[in-house]
């Protein structure tokens, strides 16, 4: 009974270690690529979620100051090819620094993945 119990667990470890059977989560790693655009006046920024992307949820937080908690800002919805644009907007006065970060939620394949963190500001260049 205790050498079959030792196999069973030897047989387990063996293909955890090998990859064929994984833990719950996440395995595979996934891409989130994002660019700012300025379209007709307005501001965007646009990107893409690899792979296994399609009509996924791409959520967006935005923090008004440097110390401020991040606030849900918009979710949009990616393509059937994981394509996704969201327009962003600017503090009116030059004093304050908005930032704008976006993730995708993990799934049962995929871990949460992060986009970097954009500043936006009414100056010619932004402080962090």
């Amino acid at each position: 009974m205790a050498t079959r119990q030792a196999a069973t667990v030897l047989g387990l470890t063996m293909l955890l270690t090998l990859g064929l059977v994984g833990p719950t989560g996440a395995a595979q790693p996934q891409t989130f690529t994002e660019q700012a655009r300025r379209v007709d006046g307005s501001n965007y920024l646009v990107g893409r979620v690899t792979p296994d992307a399609s009509e996924r949820l791409v959520r967006y937080q935005r923090r008004l100051c440097a110390t401020c908690a991040w606030k849900p800002y918009e979710v949009v919805r990616t393509d059937t090819e994981g394509r996704f644009r969201i327009r962003i907007d600017f503090p009116r006065t030059p004093k304050p620094t908005w930032r704008y970060r976006g993730y995708v939620a993990a799934t049962a394949t995929h871990d949460r993945t992060e986009g970097r963190v954009w500043l936006a500001c009414a100056r010619e260049t932004c402080r962090r």
